[in-house]
């Protein structure tokens, strides 16, 4: 049946012949395969051709590092199965996420069938990307506050597809030191773990004073850890190029949290308390970008929920729930040729409430309010938020009052002051335009809006501290938080931006250096006189590395 099917169609085999051996062209979109080479394939496997090929070989060339069951495990079709183009096309998108490769190109896929043997042959010629990744991110403006990020990552650690990063922050306000390692094991349900530790140092609310002098308000010193698994959704051969991927992480960290202003205001501190806190977060990650970095389409959608309760190891129970959305699309570019010289236009839409339940955590110090600790109640601003404001500046207001015992027992009003405590919901929108200027720059429109505000009423709290004074050794701190109810105090909840950023990729460093101009048309440049928040300005520039979309 077969030498008959040749010898009628010998001339269809020359055209299918020469269109193998022509060098492979761009122009498929759909597939890294040539139009003509495309085409012959289609007509190899088509059943009306009466006949099917099936892969007899792979040959795989240049993966120097990365070992040869990896790459063949990210492949949907193995060798003695029928070819089949769209399976094989599959498995090339997922080489090119996994970013372990450079970009395959149609001249990098050979492949010969062999018509008397019903055989295909493929020779699959890579090239290695770096694993090796530094990054540097960081800033500095007119908004207060400085601070450099260094990020070092392999992407192929051990040649498996297993991935180490890690990160260092030196700041006026935050220090930081954090690891992570993540494995995804070669099997049918294609388990992703994850493991990471981490230390940090923050100080936050570079507030203002009634002195004109400017505080932080909080300092934070928390370690920790987490492991967390993962799995894909979606048909894969490699869950870490999976686009849709649940799973599940469990953290346990320690805080020290302490009220700075009590030296400002009583000239004395106050003790930190700590705060454990054990937590399940359950997720669920959609990720369709063409890349991590400026991407020019597709989509990221995050949603998790995180599950706090002293019976996971914590000293509180909170829930909260968290919603990432971002959006980009390349408009019509004038050189084809270079899609990636298009401009873009990007959204981002961010949500999150965190609220408590359970037995009341029963706080000594300024550290947690209406059951939610200071350190993870809302404080937004800064580049990656809202572009023109102060990092953590916006947050709504509470009265806190501090109360000394006096003569019978009595207590006298010793300090009282109107600060940000933080949210437990906000909310946040960005927008921005993207245009490829020259050479490496770029620019960007941007519109950025959010608000943090409380969801939940405010309750009036009262605890007790025991600080040092020198004459009476240890007294008793009364410490009163309650809502602003003075029409002064009602502040708007919410803040925007708009503005341009001027752009230039550092060869180096592979990363966009921003330069920020943002105006800020209702900002809060004449705050009441009383009210301890960071000031804020109608103009504002900042210059730096980090990403907000």
């Amino acid at each position: 049946m077969l030498r008959r099917y040749a010898s009628r169609t010998f001339v269809g085999w020359i055209v299918v012949l020469v269109a193998i051996s022509c060098p492979a062209q761009e122009g498929s979109p759909t597939s890294p395969l040539a139009p003509p080479l495309t085409s012959a394939l289609h007509s190899i496997s088509n059943p009306m051709a009466g006949q099917q090929y099936r892969l007899r070989h792979i040959i795989i060339s240049g993966n120097t590092r990365t070992k040869e069951t990896l790459i063949l495990h990210m492949i949907p079709i193995e060798e003695g199965q029928l070819f089949n183009q769209s399976r094989w096309d599959a498995g090339i998108e997922q080489l090119n996420r996994s970013g372990l490769f450079k970009p395959i190109t149609p001249a990098d896929v050979v492949m010969k069938p062999i018509p008397q043997e019903g055989v295909v042959d493929i020779e699959l010629h890579l090239t290695e990307a770096d694993h090796h990744r530094v990054d540097f991110s960081g800033g500095a403006g007119t908004t207060g506050g400085a601070g450099l990020s260094f990020d070092y990552s392999d992407t192929n650690l051990t040649g498996r597809g297993d991935r180490l990063r890690g990160r260092v922050i030196f700041g006026t306000r935050q220090q930081v030191a954090a690891g992570q390692y993540s494995l995804s094991l070669i099997s049918q349900r294609q388990p992703l773990f994850d493991f990471g530790g981490y230390y940090e140092r923050a100080l936050f609310v570079d507030a203002r004073l009634a002195n004109g002098e400017r505080e932080p308000l909080y300092l934070q010193q928390s370690a920790g850890g987490s492991a967390g698994v993962s799995f894909a959704l979606t048909p894969t051969r490699y869950a870490i190029t999976a686009p849709t991927r649940a799973g599940v992480t469990y953290s346990f960290n320690v805080t020290n949290s302490s009220d700075r202003l009590t030296t400002a205001v009583l000239s004395t501190t106050t003790p930190s308390e700590r705060v454990r806190s054990g937590s399940v977060t359950m997720f669920l990650l959609h990720d369709t970008l063409d890349r991590q970095f400026d991407p020019q389409k597709g989509e990221r959608l995050s949603i998790a929920l995180e599950l706090e309760g002293r019976a996971l190891g914590g000293s509180l129970n909170t829930v909260q729930p968290v919603l990432d959305y971002r959006r980009f699309f390349a408009l019509s570019s004038k050189d084809e040729a270079r899609p990636d010289k298009s401009p873009v236009i990007g959204f981002r839409f961010r949500a999150a409430n965190i609220s408590p339940f359970g037995a009341s955590f029963e706080n000594r110090t300024l550290s947690v309010i209406n059951g939610v600790p200071v350190f993870k109640r809302y404080f937004i601003g800064g580049e990656t938020e809202i572009r023109g404001y102060d990092v953590n500046s916006i947050a709504p207001l509470a009265r806190v009052e501090r109360f000394l015992p006096g003569p019978g027992g009595e207590l006298m009003l010793a300090s009282s002051e109107v600060r940000p405590i933080g949210g437990d919901t906000k909310v946040l929108f960005n927008a921005e335009l993207r245009v490829p200027l020259f050479w490496q720059f770029s620019a960007a429109a941007f519109f950025d809006i959010g608000t943090s505000f409380n969801s939940h009423r405010l309750e009036t709290e009262q605890f007790t501290t025991q600080i040092p004074n020198e004459p009476l050794g240890m007294i008793d701190l009364t410490t009163v938080v309650s809502r602003a109810t003075e029409p002064q105090f009602q502040l708007p909840v919410y803040r925007y931006s708009v503005g341009a950023e001027l752009r230039v990729l550092v060869p180096i460093l592979n990363t966009p250096l921003r330069f920020i101009f943002a105006a800020n048309p209702n900002a809060q440049t004449h705050p009441p006189p009383t009210a301890v928040i960071a000031p804020e300005k109608r103009f504002a520039f900042r210059f730096g590395f980090s990403r907000t979309l």
